[in-house]
């Protein structure tokens, strides 16, 4: 199916920005991304304009809402004086803030701990492949990543070193209700954020990657090594992010990738 949209988006830079770590290159050109119980195989084949694997209805109940493609990311150069920020945000165009289940993020970015994207998009695809349920497409079958009951007991399988405890932890949690994931969708962010870091193993950056990359909570922006980097060289050791507001989530994924790209 050919799908048009008015938002234009770059599949190669959200597939390494950094926010999701299932989505790959199949070939050159056509990206898989994987959603819950869905995945997609899609490729650009002009501005605005996909192929897609899906049907329309399911493109439009959950494609459009996972790439955000309701929202107009309309950030005016103009208006910042730091020149970095007005070249992140023409270098990112096209990067679109993803909307991913809360289960896998929150799993993922627990993984990320002192891990490279490489190795946690290998990590998490391995505990897929193993644990998940089957996806059927017309590209053959994809593996969904595993619900919390499928990663309580032995996970040695999957080497994750000391994050191995965080892990089990919080599918133990998820899997027995003491954390419901989904309620925590009606929180303020700094409420949120509270709740997020009472998961043993997520710490400041965790909780605001998931707050922003599985909630669409756009005023926080994660800070990482990269990021860390970024405010000492490039704003003289000063957090931009407080002062950008709702778009702060937005232009931190800008400055990662133009830094990343340079």
């Amino acid at each position: 199916m050919i799908t048009k949209t008015e938002e234009d988006m770059d599949l190669r830079k959200i597939a390494e920005s950094g926010q999701v770590f299932r989505a790959k290159e199949c070939r050159p050109g056509l990206y898989r991304f994987v959603h819950r119980n869905f995945a997609l195989f899609i490729s650009k084949k002009a501005p605005g304009m996909f192929e897609v694997s899906c049907t329309p209805k399911e493109w439009e109940k959950v494609w459009i809402p996972y790439f955000d493609l309701d929202e107009k990311y309309d950030i005016d150069t103009d208006a910042f004086s730091n020149p970095y920020i007005r070249k992140a945000v023409q270098a990112g165009h096209g990067i679109r803030i993803l909307r991913q289940d809360p289960w896998e993020c929150l799993i993922s970015f627990i993984i990320s701990q002192r891990k490279n994207i490489p190795a946690i998009s290998s990590c998490v695809e391995k505990m897929s492949e193993e644990r998940g349920e089957n996806i059927e497409t017309s590209m053959g079958t994809v593996k969904a990543f595993p619900k919390p009951g499928e990663l309580r007991g032995d996970l040695s399988l999957f080497k994750l070193g000391y994050r191995e405890d965080y892990v089990r932890g919080a599918a133990e949690e998820v899997a027995d209700g003491e954390l419901d994931l989904s309620s925590l969708s009606k929180l303020a962010d700094s409420e949120l954020k509270s709740k997020l870091k009472e998961v043993r193993g997520v710490g400041e950056k965790i909780a605001n990657c998931v707050s922003l990359f599985a909630y669409h909570r756009t005023a926080c922006a994660p800070v990482d090594v990269w990021i860390e980097k970024i405010i000492k060289d490039w704003f003289g050791g000063e957090n931009p992010f407080p002062s950008l507001g709702e778009k702060a989530g937005i232009i931190q994924q800008y400055l990662y990738f133009y830094a990343r790209s340079i």
